[in-house]
């Protein structure tokens, strides 16, 4: 392919890419590392691609699932205690609407990290790259069922999570976690 075309789609999905990865990583070096891979990863396989269209979901998908093995080779999870310089940015509101917006984004996050890498990924392909379930199904081969039914076990255990005064870790061990 023409290395116009591989530096063109590089700059215009680098951004997502990297966002994916640090979203399921939390530390700045895995995410680069993990964009990186997947571009050379899609690059090389790019003849695979039925629709170019879709090159942007697909190589944020190969970023996250090295991120994910990242983290399984590492055994650790770093996260970023200022998430908030990783949000769009909206100069039209106000200091106390940011304030709250900072404040919820930071307990999403602190949520977040403590779901397993797995379950980060289902959350951050469907409510981050905005992928339907049909989507994040084809990409994870896995049934749709599946998706949605671990979909809803990561939304449970944001929520509880997110629910003040409670005792967080005992009720996420009543979720199950298996997939």
């Amino acid at each position: 392919m023409d290395h116009d075309i591989l530096e063109n789609l590089y700059h215009q999905y680098f951004n997502k890419t990297y966002r994916t990865a640090y979203l399921v990583t939390g530390d700045h070096q895995m995410a680069e590392d993990a964009t990186q891979e997947a571009f050379l990863k899609a690059f090389a396989n790019l003849d695979t691609l039925r629709d170019i269209e879709k090159f942007g979901s697909w190589v944020s998908v190969i970023a996250s699932n090295y991120a994910i093995d990242l983290l399984r080779k590492k055994k650790r999870m770093i996260f970023s205690d200022n998430i908030s310089q990783h949000a769009d940015g909206n100069p039209g509101i106000s200091p106390q609407e940011s304030w709250e917006k900072t404040e919820s984004s930071q307990e999403v996050w602190a949520a977040l990290s403590l779901l397993e890498p797995e379950e980060r990924e289902i959350l951050v392909l469907k409510y981050f790259n905005e992928l339907s379930i049909k989507e994040i199904s084809t990409i994870i081969d896995a049934p749709p069922g599946t998706i949605k039914s671990r979909l809803y076990r990561a939304r449970k255990k944001v929520k509880i999570l997110l629910q003040p005064g409670n005792e967080n870790k005992r009720q996420l061990s009543k979720v199950s976690t298996k997939f």
